[in-house]
Formats: C-alpha cells, sequence, structure tokens
C-alpha cells in the first residue's frame, strides 16, 4: 500500500484497495508518496443488488451514467431499505447504541442464501467501467472522460470523486462545478469513503454520507474503500449501502481489492475483486462467482498497457473494467491515453 501526500491546504490520504492515492483537493492532485506500498492488495469491497440475491434481471448494465446505477446489480429489493415513511431499516446489524453485530444473522439472508442459483442470462453485453477519478476538476482528466463517454454511449461510465478522503470539511466550488459536468456529460459520479475495514463506527460513515448529500447533491451514489473481507463486517456494510441507498444515492460500491467470501454478494451493488499491478488471470475471476450477474463484479488493474484480448474475455466474468497503465506511487492520478479505446471494447 502506498501513501501519498501533495502540497497545499488538503494533504489527507485515501485509500483504494490496495493503493493509497493522494487527497483531490487542488494542490493535493498531485505528488509524492509518504511510505511504501505493498503491490498485492486489500481485498475490494463486494458488491451487488440490494436485493442480495445478486441475479441479473437484465443481464446486463443499464447504458450511460444517470441515477439507475442500483438496477443493474441485480434484482434489488429496494422495499426493503426503508420503510412507508421513508425511515431507514437497518435490520439486525446494529443495536440501539449503534454499534456493530458481528455475529447475528442478518435480515436478509434468506435471499441471500439463495442467491447461487441463477447465472447472468446474458453475458457479453455492453460493460462499464468504474474510475478512480482523483485529480482535481481543473485536471484534463475531467474533460477527457465525459469526452469518451460521449463517444461511445452505450457504455456505462462511473467516476469516484474524492475531494479530501471523503466529501471533506466544506463544500468545494471546483468539484461542485466538475461534479454538474460529469452529470451532464452522462458520468456516474460517486462519492469516496474509507470504512478502515469496518472499524470506523456506523454512526462516523453515516455521517460521511450525509455530508456527500450535503455538500454534493448531484453525486448518485458512495465508494467504501477498504472493505473488510471478514464475512462477519456483513451487517456492517448491508447498514451503510441501505444508508446510503436510503438517502437517494442508489449505486453503492465497495472496494476489498481482492476475492471476499460469497456472503458479500447481495450486500452492495458492485464489488471491485481485484486491485493489483498487472491484469488478473481470468481463472481468479470465474469460479463461484460465475453464478452471479457479472454487475456484481469488477477490476481496476494498475501497471498494464491495454488489451483488448483481456477486455473482450474478462466481461464474461466481470461487468466493470478499468485498466490503467499508471503504476505507483500512484496510479489514480491519470487517465490512461488508451481510455477510449477501453470504452470501444467495452461497447
Amino acid at each position: 500500500m502506498v501513501g501519498l501526500r501533495s502540497p497545499g491546504r488538503r494533504a489527507a490520504v485515501f485509500f483504494v484497495g490496495a493503493v493509497m492515492a493522494c487527497a483531490c483537493s487542488k494542490e493535493a492532485a498531485s505528488s509524492g508518496i509518504a511510505s511504501a506500498a505493498q503491490d498485492g492488495g486489500l481485498d475490494t469491497p463486494a458488491g451487488v443488488g440490494e436485493s442480495g440475491d445478486g441475479r441479473a434481471d437484465s443481464g446486463t448494465a443499464p447504458a450511460g451514467g444517470g441515477g439507475a446505477a442500483g438496477a443493474d446489480a441485480g434484482t434489488r429489493d429496494t422495499a426493503a431499505q426503508v420503510d412507508g415513511a421513508g425511515n431507514r431499516d437497518t435490520g439486525a446489524s446494529v443495536d440501539a447504541a449503534g454499534n456493530r453485530d458481528t455475529t447475528a444473522s442478518v435480515d436478509a439472508a434468506a435471499n441471500e442464501a439463495d442467491a447461487g442459483a441463477q447465472e447472468s442470462d446474458a453475458r457479453g453485453g455492453a460493460a462499464g467501467t468504474i474510475v478512480p477519478l482523483y485529480t482535481y476538476p481543473d485536471d484534463p482528466s475531467w474533460t477527457a472522460i465525459v469526452a469518451a463517454r460521449k463517444a461511445h454511449p452505450s457504455v456505462r461510465v462511473v467516476a469516484i470523486v474524492n475531494p479530501d478522503n471523503g466529501p471533506g470539511a466544506s463544500k468545494d466550488g471546483a468539484f461542485t462545478t466538475g461534479i454538474a459536468k460529469l452529470h451532464a456529460g452522462d458520468v456516474q459520479a460517486i462519492g469516496y469513503v474509507a470504512t478502515g475495514y469496518a472499524s470506523h463506527s456506523l454512526a462516523s460513515m453515516q455521517a460521511a454520507i450525509d455530508e456527500w448529500k450535503t455538500f454534493y447533491p448531484q453525486i448518485e451514489g458512495i465508494f467504501f474503500d477498504e472493505q473488510s473481507d471478514q464475512a462477519a463486517d456483513v451487517p456492517y456494510y448491508r447498514t451503510l449501502s441501505r444508508y446510503a441507498k436510503a438517502q437517494g444515492l442508489a449505486y453503492t460500491v465497495g472496494n476489498p481489492g481482492a476475492d471476499t467470501p460469497e456472503a458479500f454478494v447481495g450486500v452492495l451493488d458492485t464489488m471491485l475483486i481485484y486491485e493489483s499491478k498487472g491484469l488478473p488471470a481470468l481463472s481468479k475471476l470465474g469460479g463461484w462467482h460465475s453464478k452471479y450477474a457479472v454487475s456484481n463484479f469488477g477490476v481496476i488493474p494498475y501497471g498494464t498497457p491495454f488489451d483488448a484480448a483481456f477486455v473482450q474475455q474478462a466481461r464474461q466474468y466481470v461487468g466493470y473494467i478499468y485498466l490503467q497503465n499508471d503504476d505507483l506511487p500512484n496510479p489514480w492520478d491519470t487517465l490512461p491515453p488508451y481510455f477510449g479505446d477501453l470504452l470501444a471494447a467495452l461497447e
């Protein structure tokens, strides 16, 4: 894991799977290392449709950004997220004091238990990409991602934005403008939250979600980084995902950066199951994952040239593919020069 720190008014750090990328205040959008990294990877958050069954109703993700994010992850049971009055249903995952219950089974367990019965109906349709857009909004990458999306309108493009290891202490006008431009360009922006492998309190994580919604109302979802890979933490992430959705942040993505227990399927909409240098072996993308809709899974390898053959093969197993030629110490502070080719391969 690499710690990056940039000069300027905000020198916070934030994590993305195996890589800790720099906080994106303007002065923090480029620069040096705070610590050495391990090249192997965190576990990435597992994600699927909030219904918990992870099975595809349409077999492919919807094209474009827009707010329909959650629907592509399988058949979500949105009715279970909030009651008729719009109150949050946190199930049995927390007690009255907001403490995590890591021992009790969760209310959606029955749905998740039979989630493995059905394979995605359609594999190989238009896929999508989830981009760690860890640059300041005046960086050319923000314009380039919109231009590429317009050139390839059938490919869903999701951009993770991160002002300051999360939403920051206050609204940044540059991000307000930048997110609005992403939205207008049909790029779906989701906000970064680091969960500390379920070590951060639910209350603090919910507060961060609230801040995203307050500061940047055009955000369409939440990216939960530093996701635990322990099955006992499933209730923690279910509670956060439901909370985000109850605030109108419809698309939730988790990032363990590596494989997770199957129990995470049905907790979040999409999980990034690989974040390391070089391309993953296709054998690691198949296995038990093939029982579920491809939209439940994504990969974000870095330090790799563009490989169209890999993209075509990998999309049989994962619905979101992002390749990055940039490398450590911070692979996420640029958009790869082949980004347009990547979207073409995902069509």
